[in-house]
Order: structure tokens, then sequence, then C-alpha cells
């Protein structure tokens, strides 16, 4: 009877220690959320750009809603790579939660394992960090550039 207590006490120790990982891998989420929610911004003024510009017979105009497609491009780009490294960096977080219950189910020693997975997970969320600030850059500087509020800045 004490190993069963014992066995049940040890893996509510390691469920205790998984769940840290699973707030991250919420938090993530969240991440992902915002990451989409920006994607689907440039995708959409993409979409009107280029109807826009089929249109055109003005080619100063096109040149300048192809910058601006150019950087919406650009902008595509970083929350790619931020969309992409926070996913890595989420399945490496489950990864850890699973080597956890592996670990103690099996009774091996994981432990190296699973703290280069965590901290692969970081490096991938600090990635992805990175190419949305670098994406929000961007798009500041395109409005800075007079891309987006032209009209408001002529008096």
């Amino acid at each position: 009877m004490e190993n069963s207590a014992l066995q049940i006490l040890t893996m509510a120790k390691v469920i205790q220690t998984a769940v840290a990982p699973v707030f991250l891998i919420t938090g993530i989420a969240a991440t992902l959320g915002v990451l989409s929610n920006r994607l689907a911004r440039i995708v959409d003024r993409a979409r009107l750009l280029d109807k826009r510009i089929k249109r055109l017979q003005d080619e100063a105009e096109m040149q300048e809603l192809q910058r601006e497609m150019r950087a919406l491009l650009k902008r595509s780009r970083f929350i790619h790579v931020a969309f992409s490294a926070s996913v890595l960096s989420a399945l490496l977080v489950c990864s850890v939660v699973m080597m956890l219950f592996i670990s103690h189910l099996h009774t091996m020693d994981l432990g190296i394992t699973i703290a280069s997975c965590f901290i692969a997970a970081m490096a991938l969320l600090i990635a992805a960090f990175f190419a949305l600030l670098g994406e929000i850059f961007l798009a500041t500087r395109s409005m800075r550039r007079g891309m987006i509020f032209a009209d408001f800045t002529q008096d």
C-alpha cells in the first residue's frame, strides 16, 4: 500500500511540474492569435491593393501601390517567421510535458533532453517575438512614409 501511495504522490508531483509548461502553451496560443490577426489584415490589404493595381492606368500611382505591396510582402515574411517559430516552440513545450510523464512512467533519466527541449522552445519563442517586433517596425515605417495616412497629412 505504501508503494502505491508513493507512486500517486510522485505522479501528483509530475503533474504539478507539467502545469507550468501548459500555461506557457496557453500564452503561445494567444500569441498565435495575435499573429493570425496581423496576417489576416496584411492579406486583406494586399488583396485590395491587387484589385486597385489591376484597374489603374496612372503609372505613378501604380508604382506607389506596388511599393506598398512590397512592404506588405516583407511584413508577411516576418509574420510567417514569427508564426513558424511560435508553433515550433509550442510543439517543443508539448514534448517537454510528454517527456516529463514518460520519464516518470518508465523511470528514465530525460533531464538533459527535457531541459534542451525547453531551452530550444524559449529560443524559438524569443525569435518569434523578435520577428513580430520586426513586422511592427515595418508597419510603423510604412505609416511614417505616408503610405497609410498620406491623405491626412496634407492640409
